[in-house]
């Protein structure tokens, strides 16, 4: 009971000395607070000098955190980081970070490990001790005369083809200030959409397939093809032509012209879902090289965005400037085109290197054996025919003369290059060349302009059949 009494008494005499001091502050004159609370001046002093000296260190600003960290990383640990630092001196904290263990500590406690051992962090590159690079007259002549003929590109390909072409080293940044102050226009920057990214770890992994289609104009109605296979790992051209028509049989030829001149086969194309790539004949001579076909989503071109962003560079770099030219002139320079792309036009994907680079590192080729048989893997099994004891068989709606000594045997149709090829026993007994000509007239129900009785390349005239006017 005694402790508790002098508690409170305690704690009476503190608060009278509160109340005191907020009278002061108050302005209650300091002869009432003496007299009120019993407190002598000299005390009262002393009491006011330590409640202002606690408001001001109130007021003051405490240092966020705790003062001694629970967290501190290991004296081994620390020691570990430090020789990193000491070694990699130009490296920063987040790099660091990267490099070191899985638990490696947070990059802003590497920053205060540096700060508590004085270790600075130098700067990568010395401070320049000659004058910027200065272009000689005639280069930059060479380099403004070559920005006037390409206008239309900007800064980073104007760098990569005066690199390629020009052999002269100048930075994009560089080519806009000249752009610039010749008062050329500067073409606007075009809003880059991020999209899943693929590639390819090899050359003649993946052959983008497509044909460009486009009206010519000089000559109106008339639409002009350019059917072309892109390597997906170097974006480099492995076929490039232009004609006028295009069909699966078309397809496979310019597949087989791209093989032999590349001499390997593809593992894989990658087609839209147009005719030219839906042909049986094209299914069937992958199918025997034992190359997969892969189609795109529908409506989706950016399956094949590669090839369909090459095309729009052709667009720009080859048809624009010479859209007065005839079908002939643009097939004569198509050549050349192509082999600046391949050659010399810089890629962004490949770091402004030209297409070749990759393309250079092929590392398979296809047995010269192959090669040289590669129509004979162009062929499509339809079925079989009986022919009948006159010697015809019914395709068509027609009747077409095999030959009389086949008379009711079995003989196989056959799709090739050349057209529909009847064999029996491994053996041809005839051709039909006109054979696509026919199946497209039928598909469009022009059944009318097929001959009466087609005849197979084999025979050169047609034998009477009485049953011609039954069978049609």
């Amino acid at each position: 009971m005694k402790n508790n009494s002098n508690y409170e008494k305690i704690s009476q005499k503190e608060e009278r000395r509160f109340q005191a001091i907020l009278a002061m502050l108050k302005g209650q004159p300091l002869s009432d607070i003496t007299k009120e609370y019993g407190i002598c001046r000299s005390d009262f002093y002393k009491f006011r000098k330590r409640a202002l000296k606690a408001m001001k260190n109130a007021m003051c600003d405490l240092p966020r955190g705790p003062r001694a960290p629970h967290n501190r990383i290991p004296e081994a640990q620390e020691a570990q980081i430090k020789q990193e630092c000491e070694r990699y001196p130009t490296m920063s904290s987040y790099k660091i970070s990267k490099k070191a263990a899985a638990d490696s500590p947070s990059p802003r406690t590497i920053q205060r490990i540096r700060e508590r051992n004085s270790l600075p962090r130098l700067a990568k590159r010395a401070p320049v001790r000659s004058k910027a690079k200065r272009f000689l007259p005639e280069a930059k002549q060479r380099i403004q005369k070559f920005m006037l003929e390409r206008n239309h590109l900007g800064g980073l390909r104007l760098s990569w083809d005066i690199a390629n072409i020009l052999k002269i080293t100048v930075s994009p940044a560089t080519l806009l200030r000249w752009r610039k102050a010749m008062e050329l226009k500067i073409i606007p920057s075009i809003k880059i959409i991020s999209w899943r990214y693929y590639e390819r770890k090899h050359s003649h992994s993946l052959w983008h397939g497509d044909i460009l289609k486009f009206e010519h104009s000089p000559e109106r109605n008339l639409y002009l093809r350019q059917i072309t296979f892109l390597d997906d790992y170097s974006r480099g051209y492995i076929y490039n032509e232009l004609t006028t028509q295009t069909t699966a049989c078309y397809t496979v030829k310019c597949l087989i012209s791209a093989i032999r001149k590349w001499k390997v086969i593809p593992k894989a194309l990658l087609f839209d879902n147009g005719s030219e790539f839906r042909g049986t004949i094209l299914k069937a001579f992958c199918n025997n090289l034992g190359i997969k076909i892969i189609y795109s989503t529908p409506n989706h071109p950016q399956t094949n965005g590669k090839l369909e962003r090459a095309f729009r560079d052709d667009r720009r770099d080859f048809y624009a400037p010479r859209s007065e030219m005839s079908i002939e002139e643009l097939q004569r320079e198509l050549p050349s085109y192509t082999y600046y792309r391949n050659y010399q036009r810089g890629h962004f994907a490949l770091k402004g290197k030209p297409s070749i680079t990759r393309l250079c590192n092929q590392d398979r080729f296809t047995i010269p054996f192959v090669l040289d048989r590669l129509e004979e893997y162009a062929v499509n099994e339809l079925g079989e025919k009986i022919v009948n004891r006159y010697g015809y068989i019914h395709l068509f709606s027609r009747l077409i003369y095999v030959g009389e000594q086949f008379k009711e045997n079995k003989v196989q149709c056959f799709e090739t290059l050349k057209g529909l090829e009847i064999r029996q026993y491994h053996f041809t007994v005839g051709i039909l060349q006109d054979y696509y000509l026919y199946r497209l007239l039928m598909n469009n129900f022009r059944s009318e302009e097929i001959p009466e009785n087609p005849i197979l390349n084999k025979f050169q005239q047609q034998l009477n059949c009485p049953r011609i006017a039954v069978a049609l």
